[in-house]
């Protein structure tokens, strides 16, 4: 075995980092553990991405703690190009928070920004942004930068200057990048991000970046390092336990003058700051982390199962808890009920739970209410020839039949007759049902998805649903929330209905206005995704342009004045209490405090409920 190699094997078991530089101050050897410090290789535990690049519509959330001092010489005029934030008071050398769409000036961005002459010692902003939970917070005395979005908390440490990005694709809804320790190597700074290069993939043991043959000298973060190697080699000194900056982080580093052996340069140990800090408290977050493991591990399969369900728009926790049902579901033969309001999806939904399911037969969807009440049995189970007057020479094969092999979707279940309910049953609990006119019972294999929009204890207790029917359909049920319920779904259900249109019109793909949004985001949408695409389809065909306004969307403006109404009354209520608390509760002085009368004051107490003690 070559000498080199087993050198270079026997540098990657030690648990410190190993640098070897050549006197032409190239990279020769990198192990494994200063991969790892310098992260040349991902190590970023259960968060992880694909290789892709940013897009018109995805959200950029940013965070930077000396705007033009950062990695990218980040300026307002790339802030106002990419994000639209146009604000002339934005200075080089400003502390900012920002949340924006790129490449689309309709959605207005939200962002802070401070002078580093305020010497805060955190910045931070909490807004809510087309419904996602986003926090950005810079801390100058623990040197992290984090972002939150929907509880999920991206950071990244920092020494003096640092511009940290995290991306949600516009189209699913994920999170589709976020900066980690190496992004320099990777070329990922914010700059050049925002102008259109691609970043790389992060994946668990990923694949490194390579430096071998590279020079120290022109790799930009290890401006410390090649001084430090600069000396060690002209000057034939060692250097011990020195701190030096790479890439923007802390580490402790000694260089020992090689000569030749096993290169002429320098060997650099390097050990990573924050380990050794780590190490401290280590002994305490085991237990801590146990438990948060058990839990991340169901969290994990729940959004690993949702996304081979590809068909289903949305990523909020309601859709996302839905989606790992439905799969759970596909991975069984047992019969599914789906309920829920109207245009919620549920023939979408029983589909993907037939595709993901494997079942090699047809997926034949039977609109219950659609049936004429004398058809029903014919069209569910056929009939053998001449079975009846007028029946077709040659049989009719019915649905059951026809799902042989595949699912067969009672859709609005609800509808079924009383007299054709026990049919069902007996479908249900032998697996075979009877063709009219025919003596001999027809097996059928195929698997059952029934949904419904009513309440079906309801029906059971004034009799028009059989209560032992009711408990052979719902034996895996699944809820599908209404949309009002899961309102983060809305930008990406927006995006892909709009694309989708678009395409299907071959047309230019049309943006809504930052009216438009707001239009749509303060409406209940009673009925469902089916109602948004009705309305986005309509608004697309009327447009005349490639923005979308409010007047083009189509929606009752009482149902958005109730709303309004709701949150006037909220904050009045509110308002209330909180003087009642100032003041003492004293009735009295609580009314001049607000500034009405006696008798208007009064009838708000009664409206709102509130209860004093005094007069």
């Amino acid at each position: 075995m070559d000498s080199s190699f087993k050198l270079n094997h026997l540098f990657d078991l030690l648990d410190e980092g190993i640098l070897l530089i050549n006197q032409d101050y190239r990279f020769e050897f990198i192990n494994q553990k200063a991969k790892d410090i310098l992260g040349l290789s991902y190590k970023g535990g259960h968060r992880f991405h694909e290789s892709g690049k940013i897009v018109r519509g995805d959200i950029v959330i940013l965070a930077d703690n000396i705007l033009g001092c950062d990695d990218g010489n980040l300026s307002p005029e790339a802030l106002e190009r990419h994000l639209s934030i146009e604000n002339d008071e934005i200075e080089i050398g400003d502390v900012i928070a920002a949340i924006g769409v790129y490449g689309n000036r309709s959605v207005q961005p939200k962002y802070r920004f401070w002078r580093s002459s305020e010497s805060a010692l955190t910045y931070r902003m909490k807004e809510q942004f087309l419904d996602y939970d986003v926090e950005i917070c810079i801390d100058e005395v623990h040197k992290m930068m984090s972002v939150i979005v929907d509880d999920k908390v991206y950071d990244m440490p920092y020494i003096y200057s640092i511009g940290f990005m995290v991306v949600i694709d516009g189209k699913t809804g994920q999170v589709k990048f976020f900066q980690d320790t190496g992004y320099s190597y990777r070329n990922e700074s914010i700059r050049e991000l925002l102008e259109g290069l691609p970043f790389r993939e992060k994946k668990e043991n990923g694949p490194s970046v390579d430096l071998i043959g590279e020079s120290v000298e022109h790799i930009e973060g290890l401006e410390d390092l090649h001084q430090r190697i600069d000396t060690a080699i002209r000057n034939g000194e060692s250097i011990k336990g020195d701190i030096v900056e790479i890439n923007h982080r802390p580490v402790i580093c000694s260089i020992l003058p090689a000569g030749d052996a096993p290169i002429n340069g320098v060997i650099v140990k390097i050990d990573s700051v924050a380990e050794l800090q780590d190490f401290l408290k280590l002994r305490n977050d085991i237990v801590k982390n146990i438990i948060r493991s058990e839990d991340h591990i169901r969290d994990k399969i729940r959004q690993d199962n949702a996304k081979l369900l590809t068909g289903i728009t949305g990523s909020s926790a309601y859709i996302n808890n839905v989606k790992s049902l439905a799969y759970k579901a596909a991975m069984t033969h047992t019969t599914v009920l789906i309920t829920g309001e109207s245009g919620t999806g549920k023939s979408l939904l029983a589909k993907e739970i037939h595709r993901v399911s494997g079942r090699t037969g047809e997926f034949i969807h039977v609109n219950c209410g659609a049936i004429p009440e004398n058809l029903f049995e014919s069209e569910l189970f056929g009939y053998v020839k001449g079975s009846f007057s007028g029946a077709s020479n040659s049989g009719k094969v019915g649905y059951f039949e026809a799902a042989a092999g595949g699912t067969i979707f009672l859709d609005e279940i609800g509808e079924v007759p009383v007299h054709i309910q026990a049919k069902l049953l007996h479908v249900l609990q032998e697996k075979q049902f009877y063709k009219i006119g025919d003596t001999k019972p027809t097996t059928t294999d195929a698997r059952i998805i029934a949904a419904t929009n009513i309440d079906l204890e309801e029906a059971v207790s004034k009799g028009t649903f059989r209560n032992d029917l009711y408990y052979r359909v719902n034996v895996f049920p699944i809820n599908i929330p209404p949309l009002r319920k899961r309102k983060r779904d809305l930008y990406v259900l927006i995006n892909n209905i709009l694309d989708d249109a678009s395409k299907e019109m071959g047309i230019r793909e049309k943006q809504l206005s930052g009216e438009a949004f707001e239009k749509i985001m303060n409406y209940d949408w009673p009925g469902n995704v089916r109602e948004l695409e009705n309305v986005l389809v309509r608004a697309v065909l009327i447009s005349e342009t490639n923005i979308v306004y409010p007047e083009h969307i189509n929606i009752s403006d009482e149902n958005i004045n109730m709303i309004l109404k709701d949150i006037l009354e909220a904050t009045e209520k509110k308002t209330i209490l909180e003087t009642l608390d100032a003041c003492n509760y004293s009735n009295k002085i609580t009314m001049r405090k607000l500034g009405i009368s006696k008798s208007a004051y009064y009838e708000k107490l009664k409206k709102y409920n509130i209860v004093t003690d005094s007069k």
